[in-house]
């Protein structure tokens, strides 16, 4: 008898190409993602998005800013007009960091220490792993294109506090600083300290964790939305197999009245769940929800549109309840897994970050990150938030004509 029970459930999941086709494929998709994901992140191929603005332009600065974007692992945003331009640009989100060669600092062949660092890094404090990468490279990058002004700062520290050079210790100084310039490439190193040249300056006022809690907020709360708003999309099928549905198709409203009346009610809880978890997020970790009450409601009204929409529409794509159990939790945790709601997209390659744009998860995470994390005001959350809410009745829209299918003609 076991063994008849065993075949029969064998021949069941081999005749069903559908649930064979998940069982196989979903598990090898979200290993590929999440091996994508982790590799990039703990490799040193993190690719860091930087906005570079060169105040000074000397030929010192000219020469580490070109070895500095010969790097792999450097992206450089060009066309960057000015320091308020890099501000608002890392703000955003569209540069993970910014580089300033500063005209109000000390040059980067001084070691006087009169004046400020020659070099401002403006970091969001949510991305210092950004940050790090790149003062690692920014270093790498000064030792091999400027390996005689390295050399040339520990021999004027030592001139300065220990010593005096003769005029011809001096010359023998400068013949010797000439010879590694000529030979930069070979990517010599001094023996003084790379960060004296480095200031960091934070372009948020909240701290890296609270930014993270309010980015997690978001990134929770839309999941949630959208697997609650499959799960109860569900019911139109329950209807569908009682009878019910029938009956009141068979009505003036059609099929109309029981997709729009699930609409409304998924609109709902998708609110209430949002509001929950954001009332959580402010009394427990101080995210300012009250303070941005407006926007917040705006953004959360347009994301439960989405996910009560989108719920609806993998709902009534399938023709049976068994269907409906498997295909919108798949879709549901790609979408989510590549959107960002997972893993921070900051940590995913370039390609997977592109690709997230197609997904509903990243259009409401830059919403809520927008608001929350980089202080966007409302205006400029207006395309976000008209996004979500055109793709959510556009699902609506999709979901009337399927729900069609479900009641006999």
């Amino acid at each position: 008898m076991t063994l008849t029970i065993f075949r029969a459930a064998l021949l069941q999941l081999l005749h069903d190409r559908g649930a064979l086709l998940l069982s196989l494929f979903v598990p090898a998709v979200f290993f590929l993602i999440f091996a994508e994901i982790f590799a990039t992140a703990a490799s040193d191929q993190v690719q860091v998005h930087v906005a570079i603005v060169d105040e000074v332009r000397s030929a010192d600065s000219i020469r580490l800013l070109a070895a500095l974007n010969s790097e792999a692992t450097v992206t450089v945003i060009s066309g960057v007009a000015d320091r308020d331009a890099a501000l608002d640009l890392v703000r955003r989100g569209t540069a993970d960091v910014a580089l300033v060669v500063r005209a109000d600092g000390e040059s980067l062949a001084t070691a006087a220490g009169l004046a400020a660092p020659p070099l401002l890094l403006l970091v969001d404090p949510s991305r210092n792993v950004a940050a790090t990468v790149l003062s690692g490279q920014l270093q790498r990058a000064y030792f091999t294109a400027l390996p005689d002004l390295a050399i040339g700062r520990v021999a004027e520290l030592i001139g300065t506090e220990f010593t005096e050079f003769s005029p011809q210790q001096q010359a023998e100084i400068d013949t010797g600083l000439a010879g590694l310039r000529e030979s930069a490439g070979e990517g010599q190193r001094g023996g003084w300290s790379f960060e004296e040249l480095l200031e960091h300056e934070n372009v948020a006022g909240q701290t890296a964790a609270l930014n993270h809690i309010a980015y997690y907020a978001g990134a929770v709360a839309f999941m949630f939305l959208l697997f609650a708003a499959a799960q109860n999309a569900v019911g139109i099928l329950d209807d569908q197999a009682a009878g019910i549905l029938d009956r009141i198709a068979a009505g003036p409203g059609g099929v109309t009245v029981v997709v729009n009346g699930r609409f409304i009610f998924l609109v709902l809880q998708g609110m209430v769940q949002g509001t929950v978890i954001f009332t959580v997020a402010w009394l427990l970790y101080g995210v300012d929800v009250p303070g941005n009450f407006g926007a917040w409601l705006l953004i959360s009204f347009s994301a439960a549109v989405l996910a009560a929409g989108l719920g609806l529409l993998l709902v009534t794509a399938c023709r049976t309840r068994a269907q409906a159990q498997i295909l919108p939790t798949v879709v549901i945790l790609i979408m989510s897994a590549v959107g960002g709601s997972m893993v921070p997209r900051f940590f995913m390659p370039a390609w997977l970050q592109t690709l997230g744009w197609i997904t509903p998860n990243t259009w409401a995470l830059e919403a809520y990150s927008g608001l929350f994390w980089r202080g966007e005001p409302l205006l400029a959350l207006l395309p976000r938030c008209a996004g979500l809410l055109g793709a959510g009745l556009l699902a609506l829209a999709v979901s009337h004509l399927l729900a069609r299918r479900l009641v006999p003609p």
